[in-house]
């Protein structure tokens, strides 16, 4: 192999490294319909921190994940999903819905999740709380995402959650190597958020 083709390998090598640790997924398993259920490590904290008072609608359900826990905690709690995952109503398009509670909380589809803000705004009386990557501050769309819908709170996660492929049992995202935090907004607010971590 000559000295070029080494180092052609060797770039391509930290290339796929690089591309993982940043959440790409090189081996083309990603789940299709971005459902990778919260683990209770994902919602548990966060409950310490942010209350919610009314009835809270869980917009992307998947299999139950973040309902049972609020369910568990005494919340009045509807759960849907466009998917079947055995769990809630089923079918439901939140994108579409005209459904309207007092507050939502949801790991909500990544690529959907700008769309999934400006519909959850329109659809509560008080918070929408979504659990996202801390790259979903980034952007010139989500910066103007901001600016129409000032976000309370941000809880910022110390340590990494790990998610599961739900069809091959495999830590996903990074194998927990991506920053996550819980994005609140609260109807009526103005001002800068506030930072915190759990």
């Amino acid at each position: 192999m000559s000295n070029a083709d080494k180092s052609l390998a060797k770039s391509q090598s930290e290339s796929k490294t690089k591309f993982r640790l940043a959440g790409h997924d090189l081996t083309k398993t990603r789940e299709q319909n971005d459902f990778y259920p919260t683990p209770p490590s994902g919602i548990l904290p966060f409950l310490e921190k942010e209350s919610f008072k009314g009835s809270i609608w869980e917009c992307a359900c998947g299999d139950g994940a973040i309902s049972k826990i609020l369910l568990d905690k005494g919340y009045d709690v509807y759960s849907s999903d466009l998917i079947d995952r055995n769990y809630g109503d089923v079918g439901i398009d939140f994108l579409d819905s005209n459904k309207k509670y007092d507050n939502i909380i949801t790991n909500p589809p990544f690529k959907l999740s700008l769309p999934f803000v400006y519909k959850a705004l329109e659809s509560v009386n008080y918070k929408v709380a979504f659990l996202c990557r801390i790259t979903f501050l980034e952007g010139v769309a989500r910066q103007k995402m901001f600016q129409e819908t000032p976000i309370k709170n941000i809880y910022i996660f110390s340590r990494r959650i790990t998610f599961i492929n739900p069809n091959n049992g495999n830590k996903t995202h990074g194998g927990g190597m991506l920053a996550f935090g819980w994005y609140v907004w609260e109807k009526g607010f103005e001002g800068k958020p506030t930072i915190d971590w759990i």
